[in-house]
């Protein structure tokens, strides 16, 4: 038998092997549950982080070598976007005073300075910078910006980039969906029956399967880990996972697992469209990319008119943040009150520290719909806080995708003065969370309630909601 033959015998082989699990069994059917008792057991999970303790905020306020310092904030804050050329020359001083210029603005305006270390950390960062700068002969502005980003990889901010270059990895999902799980009474279970007795080098099988969809629209379980990735503008090309998962089972038999390739997720909306309100098989879905107060009434009105539905969908899968307000502002006018955000903005400026109410301290928010929330990694910052919003408002699934993990800060903005170097980096208050990192992590994100690819979310949520009785 030729090498081709065996190959191709091989690949039958394993499609043969993985095609009995891959079905819709009557296990699987028998294992899902009602929609009462799914939103009964999410619900449940929202509620714990009610009583979580609240994050400290000490270690986050400023401190100024001068009280002074702290109105030279609009020195360096501006509204100015020039055009950016990567190719453009530099000399070594032009470089040396726009790394000079980013260290002095760091300090004066960036709200996590003292979190990441304060002086001691940054100012050898500058040092290193410099001395790195200096050794060149010559350098273009995108040398500058990836040198600046490679001594700044200390700042854990999902916020913080210079030109769209973050200088912290992020973590993106993979998913093992080639045999599918049941978690029942004896374990996790796959659709013939066999029971899980372990996972290499995945001690914790909770922590590994998680909560999912299948092609079929039935509630299952699949193995997903979580994987750093660099978002430079190469998150949007494929990425493959390093690690295979070997399944073993109680009757010995064992289950070799690859991963789904990952890119990231977003879609357009309509052309001349500032929102999108569709309908996905009989279900509202809202769309909108950006939280814009000039279009504030087209997403007031949505909120509105889909708090009327049994069953809606807001679609975060690609909206990258904006006005806080507007988040408030949907979540209120959809369920006809208001809701409480779980985490706490503060102003760092030690002068005046400022909290939001607590959820602690008020009602949880009914509702008698579901509201599903649809995430991704490109879901930031205001859209983030959305999905906290919404862990205080009864029968809201979050189904998608663990989110970008851009939430503890907001997007102030410094331009270069030789290199035109664009750099967002939080200014004057933070966003903190209930202690904890099960709930919320910069970088990494929410975790949804329901892990699905985020560009199968819309169409898996609605086959969810069929089949469940």
């Amino acid at each position: 038998m030729n090498s081709k033959l065996v190959s191709l015998f091989c690949c039958l082989i394993m499609l043969v092997s993985f095609s009995g699990c891959t079905k819709v069994t009557q296990l699987v059917k028998d294992n899902q549950p009602t929609k009462a008792e799914l939103l009964a057991e999410i619900n449940e999970e929202h509620q714990r982080w009610e009583a979580a303790p609240a994050a400290d905020p000490t270690p986050y306020l400023r401190h100024y070598d001068d009280p002074a310092d702290a109105q030279k904030y609009f020195d360096y804050i501006t509204d100015t976007y020039s055009e950016y050329d990567a190719e453009k020359e530099l000399t070594v001083d032009e470089a040396k005073a726009d790394v000079n210029y980013l260290f002095d603005a760091l300090y004066y305006d960036y709200a996590l300075y003292d979190y990441f270390g304060g002086h001691a950390v940054f100012d050898q960062a500058n040092a290193d910078t410099l001395q790195e700068v200096q050794s060149r002969d010559s350098l273009t502005c995108e040398d500058l910006q990836k040198i600046l980003v490679s001594h700044l990889t200390f700042i854990k901010d999902g916020h913080f980039n210079i030109n769209q270059d973050y200088p912290s990895e992020k973590d993106i999902p993979f998913f093992f969906r080639q045999v599918m799980f049941v978690k029942t009474d004896s374990g996790y279970q796959n659709a013939n029956g066999k029971v899980v007795a372990s996972v290499d080098d995945h001690p914790d099988l909770d922590e590994l399967f998680k909560r999912s969809i299948s092609e079929q629209g039935y509630l299952v379980y699949y193995p997903v880990l979580l994987k750093p990735a660099t978002f430079d503008g190469t998150e949007w090309e494929k990425h493959t996972c390093d690690e295979t998962l070997t399944v073993h089972y109680t009757d010995g038999s064992t289950d070799t697992l690859t991963a789904d390739a990952w890119s990231q997720y977003y879609k357009d909306l309509p052309k001349g469209q500032n929102t999108d309100l569709r309908q996905t098989d009989g279900i509202p879905v809202f769309q909108f990319n950006s939280f814009d107060g000039s279009f504030l009434q087209e997403v007031n009105a949505a909120a509105a008119q889909m708090s009327n539905a049994g069953v809606s969908m807001l679609d975060l899968r690609s909206n990258i943040g904006g006005y806080e307000e507007v988040a408030h502002q949907w979540i209120n006018r959809y369920s006809h009150q208001r809701v409480f955000s779980t985490g706490v903005r503060y102003s760092v400026l030690s002068a005046s520290l400022v909290a939001s109410p607590s959820t602690s301290k008020t009602p949880r928010a009914s509702n008698d719909n579901i509201l599903i929330l649809l995430s991704g990694k490109c879901s930031a910052s205001s859209a983030e806080i959305t999905l906290d919003l919404s862990y205080n408002l009864d029968n809201s699934l979050i189904i998608g995708e663990n989110t970008n993990g851009s939430m503890i800060g907001n997007a102030g903005h410094i331009e270069l003065p030789n290199s035109k170097c664009s750099v967002t980096m939080t200014s004057y208050s933070v966003y903190l969370t209930p202690d904890g990192s099960d709930y919320f992590e910069e970088l990494r994100g929410f975790f949804p309630d329901i892990w699905v690819p985020a560009k199968e979310a819309e169409t898996l949520a609605a086959k969810l909601m069929e089949n469940l009785k």
